[in-house]
């Protein structure tokens, strides 16, 4: 069992209004971005569970909805094959609002999913919602690994 990877993030604090409430998000992939760099430009996915989650987590808090979308999918690819890059960044929107942590610590979980998924529970320090613990299953295609699921009832939208 890994140990929790505990990662400070420091940003200005945004206000969003207008998002929508309870939102499970399914995610996407798009083009562009802060983190297209670090992360191989327009390569969907990430090389591991632990650094698509984190990569996840650091697009949102910089609200590159673009980055969060290439790191969403299911274990046939990237989400915007089936919603469109439009719908898929809209949805990056609404969980960057719920999201958006000041520092985030994974913790592995012995759940397994079907189809090879597996659950991570992630530890949010700072968000809008305050300190909150989520799970987000993970999911591969590959050897290029997505963001397949965040559990987001009970998080209170802006």
């Amino acid at each position: 069992m890994r140990a929790a990877v505990l990662k400070s993030v420091r940003g200005p604090a945004w206000v969003l209004v207008g998002a929508l409430a309870g939102v499970a998000a399914v995610g996407c992939a798009a083009r562009g971005g802060d983190l297209a760099a670090v992360d191989g430009g327009d390569r969907y996915g990430a090389e591991s569970a632990e650094v698509a989650i984190g990569r996840f987590l650091d697009a949102a808090r910089l609200r590159d909805y673009p980055a969060m979308a290439r790191l969403f999918g299911t274990a046939e690819g990237p989400a915007e094959r089936r919603w469109g890059r439009v719908e898929t960044e809209r949805r990056m929107f609404v969980l960057a609002s719920l999201l958006a942590p000041r520092a985030y610590g994974l913790r592995s979980n012995p759940v397994s999913e079907a189809g090879g998924a597996s659950r991570w529970m992630v530890d949010l320090a700072g968000t809008r919602n305050g300190d909150v613990s989520l799970p987000f299953i993970v999911t591969s295609q590959g050897d290029r690994w997505f963001v397949e699921r965040i559990v987001t009832e009970g998080l209170r939208a802006p």
